[in-house]
């Protein structure tokens, strides 16, 4: 680690981030976490937080500093930086919802890697989900997914 990077690695993430930004910071890492982000699981996060009333109030415009403030800390730290801070700020009860969402994405292209299986349960963890809880949800989103 260098100097800057001592200085300044974890400034975005210090700040507190508001559970629209953890929210939608969870999702981002998740379509993230096999190295690149398909354009099917760019409109699922899309398609997820337009029709929460959690974003209801957020104009396209501070949606878009949100998604450019998570890109950052995405790039600094990565998924798992990114959902370590997410996970830390999103509001309990959120965390099944972040969940069911979280694995929609990333069984939307149709293949699980590695990654993304190893992802899933560290989110499932930082969530502190049940295992019964978090499996039940997983069934049901590759149900939902299949075909």
């Amino acid at each position: 680690m260098g100097l800057f990077d001592s200085l300044f690695g974890g400034m975005e993430s210090a700040k507190k981030l508001s559970p629209q930004q953890a929210f939608a910071g969870i999702l981002l890492a998740a379509g993230a976490c096999d190295g690149h982000i398909s354009d099917t699981e760019a409109d699922n996060l899309m398609t997820a937080v337009g029709r929460m009333r959690l974003f209801q109030r957020v104009s396209d415009k501070e949606f878009s500093q949100v998604m450019n403030k998570l890109m950052g800390i995405l790039k600094k730290q990565g998924p798992e930086g990114l959902i370590d801070g997410c996970c830390a700020a999103l509001p309990k009860e959120l965390a099944n919802a972040a969940f069911a969402n979280a694995c929609n994405i990333v069984l939307s292209d149709g293949v699980v890697d590695t990654d993304e299986k190893e992802f899933i349960e560290r989110l499932r963890e930082r969530l502190a989900l049940d295992n019964n809880v978090a499996k039940a949800i997983a069934q049901v989103m590759v149900i939902k997914n299949k075909g």
